[in-house]
């Protein structure tokens, strides 16, 4: 959206899906119908609205991951800047003037944590 790089941490539990995607396609990471361009919006929306009516869930948006990510986080004690920083918001005010710093040791922590708190609702729904 604003052209910047954007660096994030890679959690553990992601990294081996990724490595393995990455061996099998070349420069694209979410391959389009042809496997060297990207999925263009239209499709991944139209991807998201078969996931969503396949789910026994009441209604849902992509944009809900997001709220759940900053209270999940938030709920285990992830300090605010940290989650502004792993929704890629710019900190506001004079910390946006003069702190640059990414705090990606602690967006990875907290990464962490987010999906070990996701896995252990997992497996104690599992049956």
């Amino acid at each position: 959206k604003t052209n910047k790089p954007i660096r994030r941490p890679i959690p553990t539990k992601v990294r081996s899906i990724l490595e393995r995607v990455m061996a099998t396609y070349d420069d694209v990471l979410f391959p389009g119908q042809d496997l060297n361009t990207p999925i263009s919006i239209a499709a991944a929306n139209r991807y998201i609205r078969r996931i969503r009516e396949s789910l026994p869930l009441e209604h849902w948006r992509t944009h809900d991951f997001r709220r759940s990510l900053s209270t999940g986080a938030s709920e285990l004690g992830v300090m605010p800047h940290v989650v502004e920083k792993m929704l890629g918001h710019e900190l506001g005010g004079v910390l946006a003037v003069y702190n640059k710093h990414d705090w990606l040791d602690d967006q990875l922590k907290a990464y962490e944590l987010y999906a070990d708190k996701l896995t252990a609702y997992l497996d104690s729904n599992d049956g």
